[in-house]
């Protein structure tokens, strides 16, 4: 689904609003959230209805290079935090058969 179909499906569900609304309302959620996990990395946004956005934190991994020119090769992803979005009970059993 691109965007346009998203927003064209959210226009038909919510008469009152017109895309370029729900355009700007979507584009205020995004930055609502980033902001937020930026400023609070323990605080966790809800998107009601579908899950949580939270940022967890990643150990540091080692490993080897297994293909290419660089075979052999050790190589280490350093620890870091990185966001993740947890989907809700009720979504998931909606794929659960």
């Amino acid at each position: 689904m691109t965007k346009a179909e998203l927003l064209k499906e959210i226009t038909n569900s919510v008469a009152e609003l017109s895309q370029k609304d729900i355009d700007t309302v979507l584009a205020a959620y995004a930055t609502v959230v980033t902001e937020s996990l930026i400023k609070n990395k323990d605080e966790a946004i809800p998107l009601p209805g579908l899950g949580t956005f939270k940022v967890k934190d990643v150990n540091e991994r080692r490993g080897t290079i297994m293909m290419g020119d660089r075979k052999g090769e050790e190589y280490v992803t350093p620890a870091h935090q990185e966001p993740t979005f947890k989907l809700s009970k009720s979504v998931k059993g909606l794929f659960v058969e």
